[in-house]
């Protein structure tokens, strides 16, 4: 199974701090409600598709949700 999440901008603009606290809150809730989840396995769109799919591009910094 798969949990999509999208955040609000492009893939050349940087995130800001109220996404990314936003996006561990919402993160949070989602372990919380399936502890088989785990930030480790989390993967970007253009992962799953990487011919079709940039984002959450370069500008994306992994570290501010997975430690």
């Amino acid at each position: 199974f798969s949990i999509g999440i999208e955040l609000e901008g492009t893939e050349t603009q940087n995130y800001t701090p109220a996404q990314y606290a936003c996006l561990n809150r919402v993160i949070d809730a989602l372990l919380n409600a399936y502890p088989r989840l785990s930030r480790q396995r989390m993967t970007g769109h253009s992962d799953i598709a990487p011919r079709r799919k940039t984002d959450p591009g370069e500008t994306f910094d992994w570290t501010q949700i997975i430690p």
